[in-house]
């Protein structure tokens, strides 16, 4: 269930994330990155040393590390350092260590409590990197899978030299954004300490390593670096996969491979996501250029991209594979010139896709909706129902339709939908959604309906349930425009939500 966050739902696997030298033996998993469903496993790495807060938010604390010329050095040996943010909105602490020139570095932060990890009472932390001039290279509030307010950078250095790593809440590293027009209220906070830590990664060192550097020449399928698949501790799932690439020239094309593997087992379909870090720039990863297009292809079609999509645009790839089958990924930037630091990450994992559609051959007209979707507690309070359909080629436009039922939602519940092919690199394009009634009656089309396009997400937004619904239920109804012609996949994912109001 890929960048379905609107709502909360999962996070894409882990990453393995160790001091170099380590390898793939692993002490703990950090971030990952947004969307993917069925990822269980949780990171060990950013569980920091908050539990026992002794600050008391009286007044200033001089702690030594208030300027560039009085940075505290941080080694990754050190494991978590400890600090404390006071006066909360004007506190800004330095941290200094050495780095080199295109080495992955992931900065982790640690205040909120792991039971909790957007309890207001505790700093909203904010990294910022820093070269040896001051210049802001890179900077990290909230990482994207959306789950917690301890911040959390992974970048690539781009020259050998001394950096600085600064810590603030967000009222001060925002005072634009503060209270009360983005920021938590600091007068809400009671605990002003936080843990920092410093974890350069080491790239793949066996054939199992989840970390990846990009070997040039890689330009073509002759010449794919192979993306490899890392056991989580349980063997339920994989770690996700870290790319770091770089692109030397302003024509350069990354080839990658993948061979999605049988094992574990999954319910429905094995899903393959790859996804670019986002955003770029000195207010992200620090990036100095974009992923303009990520393209897969079969081993047995490489003229026909199997799915495509700009990650500029927001998108990133999601869609069903064959186990046992080897895939290309064509990695590209778009043209103008060689930047000072123009790295990509990319992500990638093997997840279990969301149920699949049953019932093509019958649930194209309203009289037999496709029924018995499977429910799950959702984020918002309410319920939710997930499908991986298709959208398959024929001289009729094929059409599908959804029974979703009203059992347990209450009187005042809202009903959203939010669906993507093309942004999921699909070939489908137009993918619409229209709700109605449970006998198949429109409602509001204008209000009940939306389309898909590839700058923004199909998303109907919590509209109101009629009085006294027919059949107990509503109907989605799922059609689409006429499909990319340079690719060939289908495939497209839909989310259901039933939803309480919401609270402030």
């Amino acid at each position: 269930m890929k960048s379905m966050h609107f709502l909360g739902f999962f996070v894409l696997g882990t990453i393995a994330a160790t001091a170099a030298g380590c390898g793939g033996d692993n002490e703990g998993d950090g971030g990952g990155g947004e969307g993917g469903a069925g990822s269980t496993t949780t990171s060990s790495a950013t569980t920091g040393p908050v539990a026992g807060s002794t600050s008391t938010g009286s007044g200033e604390v001089d702690d030594g590390n208030d300027s560039l010329e009085e940075a505290e050095p941080i080694r990754p040996e050190d494991n978590w350092l400890s600090g404390t943010l006071e006066p909360l909105d004007t506190d800004a602490d330095y941290y200094s260590f050495t780095g080199a020139k295109g080495q992955p570095v992931y900065i982790l932060s640690d205040a909120r409590p792991k039971d909790d990890e957007r309890d207001p009472t505790y700093p909203d932390t904010v990294i910022t990197l820093l070269d040896a001039d001051g210049n802001q290279l890179a900077q990290n509030d909230d990482p994207a899978r959306g789950f917690t307010n301890d911040s959390e950078l992974l970048t690539v250095l781009p020259a050998d030299g001394e950096y600085f790593i600064v810590v603030q809440d967000c009222n001060a590293a925002f005072p634009q954004f503060a209270f009360p027009d983005g920021c938590f209220n600091p007068a809400d906070v009671l605990s002003f300490d936080y843990g920092l830590r410093l974890i350069p990664l080491d790239v793949a060192e066996s054939d199992t390593d989840s970390l990846i550097g990009d070997t040039e020449p890689n330009n073509d399928a002759e010449q794919a670096v192979q993306l490899h698949y890392e056991l989580n501790d349980d063997e339920s799932g994989h770690f996700t996969t870290f790319a770091f690439g770089n692109f030397e020239s302003a024509t350069d094309v990354d080839v990658y491979s993948f061979t999605p593997p049988e094992t574990p087992a999954v319910d429905n379909a094995i899903l393959a996501q790859l996804i670019a870090d986002q955003p770029t720039g000195i207010e992200g990863n620090g990036a100095t250029v974009d992923v303009s297009e990520i393209a897969v292809f079969a081993s047995t079609d490489l003229t026909n991209a199997y799915a495509k999509v700009d990650p500029s645009t927001g998108g990133d790839i999601a869609l069903p594979v064959e186990a046992g089958q080897e895939y290309f990924v064509f990695v590209k930037r778009p043209a103008g010139e060689v930047g000072k630091n123009d790295f990509y990450i990319l992500l990638h994992n093997r997840t279990n896709s969301d149920p699949l559609e049953a019932e093509d051959e019958t649930n194209g007209v309203i009289e037999t909706p496709e029924a018995g979707l499977v429910s799950f507690p959702n984020g918002g309070g309410g319920v939710s129902y997930a499908i991986e359909g298709k959208i398959a080629d024929g001289e009729t436009a094929d059409v599908d339709i959804y029974a979703v039922p009203l059992d347990d939602v209450e009187a005042d519940w809202t009903f959203s939908v939010i669906c993507e092919a093309q942004r999921n690199g699909s070939g489908v394009r137009e993918l619409s959604a229209e709700v109605l009634n449970g006998d198949g009656t429109p409602i509001d089309t204008a209000t009940y309906s939306a389309t898909e396009t590839e700058d923004e997400n199909l998303y109907v937004e919590r509209v109101a349930i009629p009085e006294g619904a027919a059949n107990d239920r509503l109907l989605v109804k799922v059609s689409a425009g006429t499909p990319a012609a340079d690719v060939t996949s289908r495939g497209y994912n839909c989310l259901f939500a039933y939803l309480p109001p919401e609270t402030n």
